[in-house]
């Protein structure tokens, strides 16, 4: 019982991350899918005969 009641407050803290961090990782995250997507953009345009 212990051992679950210890992972459930582990899960909240990971849960519970300020607000300002998770907004940094979404544009973070947002960044770089834009960043893969122009690369296979330009790739593509590139490619094509």
């Amino acid at each position: 019982m212990p051992d679950e009641i210890k992972k459930e407050s582990s899960w909240d803290k990971m849960v519970h991350a300020s607000f300002r961090k998770v907004v940094a990782f979404d544009l973070l995250c947002i960044g770089i899918g834009i960043v893969i997507g122009i690369g296979i953009g330009v790739y593509l345009i590139a490619g094509s005969p």
